[in-house]
């Protein structure tokens, strides 16, 4: 019974009728439209994650190939190109598991301060198995889902999908963060934990998608690949999606990220 006790607890944030029945007992993020969810504009997260990815690159010149000494290093480069470092550590919550903090600066409202890394699934694809007590399970706001899980099936076939998906030499998404130590510092946002009365949201999701002109050598550090092989998406080309969490006010440093779960959308 245990097990399925905490089994449940974790699987009913991703069961629909559970969440409608007790929607009105929750708190949620509100929002106008699908148009108005924004916090900061497309052009700034692109400028934001562009310049970091660069820097990511320069300084890989001459770095070591063990993704532990290139999380560390590239750790060191947010630090100084954002002025802080988030990081993964146990949460302030009672039973909130692994939960992601504010390290070694401050991080200003209005920035990038994560990335929501998965395997993206369009409605058709098939994610049954994969969803089978897994958390993880990003629903955005047009159908599409990212499987953050990175362990078991999800790993399995995230990796697959990543080795399938090269452009030439060039890796188009990162693996890294299935590890230990993302060569992405950001790509941790599944860590984030659920706010509550003593610990209110900081963060809020913002979906993302890279313009197909985003630099080749840099799409090694996007922690999103597709699911399916197919380059188009409802008749065009498709362009890859991924959630980024922006600070909602400053975060000081020590402070542990909480989103809201939960959004509603007035359409």
């Amino acid at each position: 019974m245990r097990a399925i006790s905490t089994w449940w607890k974790q699987y009913k944030y991703r069961f629909v009728p559970w969440i409608a029945l007790t929607l009105k007992d929750r708190s949620v993020r509100a929002v106008p439209s699908c148009a108005s969810d924004e916090l900061i504009s497309n052009g700034e997260i692109r400028a934001s994650l562009q310049n970091l990815f660069s820097q990511f690159n320069q300084d890989a010149q001459s770095a070591t190939s063990y993704k532990s000494a290139l999380h560390a290093a590239n750790l060191g480069i947010m630090k100084s190109q954002m002025g802080f470092k988030v990081i993964r550590k146990p949460s302030r919550l009672k039973g909130g598991g692994t939960g992601v903090f504010v390290a070694d600066g401050i991080a200003k409202k209005g920035t990038v301060v994560a990335m929501y890394p998965g395997a993206i699934y369009a409605l058709s694809d098939p994610i049954f198995f994969q969803s089978l007590g897994n958390p993880f399970i990003f629903r955005c706001i047009d159908g599409i889902l990212i499987d953050g899980n990175d362990k078991n099936l999800s790993k399995f076939l995230f990796k697959s999908c990543a080795n399938r998906d090269y452009a030439g030499r060039h890796a188009v998404c990162d693996t890294s963060w299935l590890t230990e130590s993302p060569v992405n510092p950001l790509a941790i946002g599944q860590y984030v934990n659920n706010h509550n009365k003593e610990h209110p949201a900081n963060v809020a999701y913002q979906e993302y998608d890279f313009p197909l002109d985003f630099p080749l050598n840099q799409r090694k550090y996007i922690p999103n690949v597709f699911h399916a092989a197919s380059i188009h998406y409802h008749g065009v080309s498709r362009l890859c999606r991924t959630v980024v969490l922006i600070s909602t006010r400053d975060i000081q440093e020590g402070e542990e990220l909480f989103s809201t779960y939960f959004t509603v959308v007035n359409k």
